[in-house]
C-alpha cells in the first residue's frame, strides 16, 4: 500500500534504498558489466569507437547477466539460517518480527486460498467483479473490461450532451499476481509485476487484519474511475521506479536494472543481510573461529547510521511528500522522530533502536516505553511532566493517529499538544538531559 507522493519523493526514496545495498549492487554491476539501457541505438561507427581495436564484443545477454547475478547472490549471501548457530536469540526474535514475512509468493498465502474459496469478489464502488483461479501453480485474477465512447450532443432521440454508451461488448482481461506484500500485522496487498520490472500493478483489494473479506486497498479511492482496457482495471499502475522501490523495501536484496525481478534474482523478506550486508564470508570465517576478521559491510556504528538504515524504507523528511496529510506523516516514524525536540537534544543517542529491538516484533509493553522516556525526563523540575508526572507519556505526546480503515500509528513526532485547542506546540517544552 503506497501513499501517493511526488515523483521527486519516490526518486529520493529509491535512491536511499539503493544506497543501503551499495555493497551488493556496486560489486555486482562491476562483475556483471551490464550497460544501462539506451534511449537511442548507437550507430555502427559509434559502437566500434567504444571498443578496443580488434574486439567486436557486445554486452552480455540478460540471460548471462542473470546467471552471473545469481552466482553473486550464491557466493556473497549466507541467508538467515546461517546466522542461527551463533545468534540464536536474534534469529528467533527476527522470526517473530514483521520483517521476516514482508513478501510472500501469492500462491503460498492464506489470502490466495481465501480468494480461491470465494471464487470472485464484487467491488461495489465500481460495480465490478473480480474472479480468481489457479492455473499452472500461478494465481490469476480476471475481470470484464468495457470500452465506452461519448455520444455527441443531440445524438439520438432524447439524449443529453455527454451521455456515454458502450461501443464494444465487454472483454475478459486477466493478470497473474506474483507477490503478497506486508507482514499481516495491519494488512497485506497483492502486486503483479512484469518480469523485467518495468511495470506492475498494485491490486485494488487487500487483506486486512480482523476482516474476513477483502477490503479496498488504501488510497485506491483515486481509481474508482478508471481507464478501461488498461492496468487501472485491476488497481494502481506502477512504473519501473514504483516496482523496484516497492519490492525492494520488502526484500533483502533486489537486482539492479535491467535484470528481471524473479524468485531467482531476488531475496525476499527483510532478512539479517538487509541491515548487516552480505555475510557469506563472515559465516565461513566463523566456522574457523575467525568471525571477527570479517567486518560488516554495512557498519551501524552510530545513531545516524541506524537512522539511515531505517529511513530507507520507513521514510524521513527526504522521501515524504511535501503535501502529505498529518495522518500519512504519522505512518512514517523516522520522519516524525527527526522533527522531535528529543531528537535535536540528543541526535547522537536517540534512534529507532533506542525504544525498539530491531530484530524483534514491536513491543506493546507501554510501561517499557514510559521507562525509556524517564531515563532522560527525570531528576529536575524542568524534565518532569507538569501535567501528569506519573502519567502515560506516549498517550499525550505520541498520540495514536488513524491512517486508514482502522489502521492507526503512533505519531513519532514527540511534542506537546494543547489539550484545549488541539493545537501543536512545536517549540521544545522540556529540557532533555544529555
Amino acid at each position: 500500500m503506497k501513499v501517493p507522493s511526488a515523483k521527486r519523493s519516490r526518486l529520493i526514496s529509491l535512491f536511499t534504498l539503493f544506497i543501503l545495498g551499495v555493497c551488493a549492487v556496486t560489486a555486482a554491476r562491476e562483475w556483471l558489466r551490464v550497460e544501462p539501457m539506451r534511449t537511442e541505438p548507437l550507430s555502427a561507427a559509434a559502437r566500434r569507437a567504444q571498443q578496443p581495436l580488434g574486439q567486436q564484443k557486445t554486452a552480455p545477454s540478460i540471460t548471462q547477466a542473470v546467471n552471473r547475478w545469481s552466482g553473486f547472490i550464491r557466493t556473497q549471501f549466507a541467508g538467515d539460517e546461517a546466522c542461527k548457530p551463533c545468534h540464536v536469540a536474534e534469529y528467533e526474535a527476527h522470526l517473530r518480527s514483521g520483517h521476516s514475512r514482508t513478501a510472500t509468493a501469492m500462491t503460498r498465502t492464506d489470502f490466495a486460498a481465501q480468494l480461491l474459496r470465494l471464487q470472485e469478489y464484487h467491488d461495489s464502488r465500481r460495480d465490478q467483479t473480480f474472479r480468481f483461479r489457479l492455473k499452472d501453480d500461478q494465481f490469476w485474477v480476471s475481470t470484464d473490461s468495457q470500452t465506452t465512447r461519448l455520444k455527441k450532443p443531440g445524438q439520438g432521440r432524447g439524449t443529453d450532451a455527454g451521455q456515454s454508451i458502450t461501443s464494444e461488448p465487454p472483454t475478459n482481461v486477466s493478470v497473474k499476481v506474483d507477490w503478497l506484500l506486508g507482514s499481516g500485522t495491519h494488512a497485506q496487498t497483492p502486486i503483479a509485476i512484469q518480469a523485467d520490472g518495468t511495470q506492475g500493478i498494485e491490486l485494488r483489494w487487500s487483506a486486512f487484519k480482523g476482516h474476513s473479506d477483502p477490503q479496498l486497498t488504501p488510497d485506491h479511492e483515486a481509481f474508482d474511475q478508471f481507464q478501461p482496457g488498461t492496468a487501472e482495471c485491476f488497481g494502481r499502475p506502477m512504473d519501473a521506479m514504483d516496482v523496484r522501490s516497492c519490492l525492494g523495501c520488502h526484500s533483502t536484496v533486489v537486482p539492479p536494472p535491467p535484470l528481471p525481478l524473479t524468485a531467482v534474482t531476488t531475496i525476499v523478506n527483510v532478512g539479517c543481510e538487509r541491515c548487516h550486508g552480505p555475510r557469506k564470508e563472515h559465516v565461513l570465517m566463523a566456522k574457523k573461529g575467525l568471525a571477527e576478521q570479517s567486518k560488516p559491510t554495512i557498519n551501524l556504528h552510530d545513531a545516524e547510521a541506524y537512522m539511515e538504515t531505517c529511513s530507507a524504507c520507513h521514510r524521513d523528511e527526504r522521501s515524504v511528500a511535501v503535501d502529505a496529510t498529518e495522518a500519512e506523516k504519522a505512518r512514517f516514524q523516522p520522519y516524525g522522530l527527526k522533527k522531535s525536540a528529543c531528537y535535536f537534544a540528543a541526535p547522537e543517542q536517540l534512534t529507532c533502536s533506542t525504544c525498539h529491538d530491531p530484530h524483534d516484533t514491536t513491543s506493546h509493553d507501554r510501561e517499557q516505553y514510559i521507562q525509556q522516556c524517564n531515563t532522560c525526563h527525570q531528576g529536575t523540575d524542568h524534565t518532569v511532566c507538569s501535567k501528569q508526572p506519573t502519567g502515560d507519556c506516549v498517550e499525550c505526546h505520541m498520540p495514536l493517529t488513524e491512517w486508514t480503515q482502522g489502521i492507526s500509528f503512533h505519531d513519532h513526532w514527540i511534542r506537546v499538544i494543547d489539550d484545549d485547542s488541539g493545537a501543536i506546540q512545536t517549540a521544545p517544552q522540556t529540557e532533555v538531559l544529555p
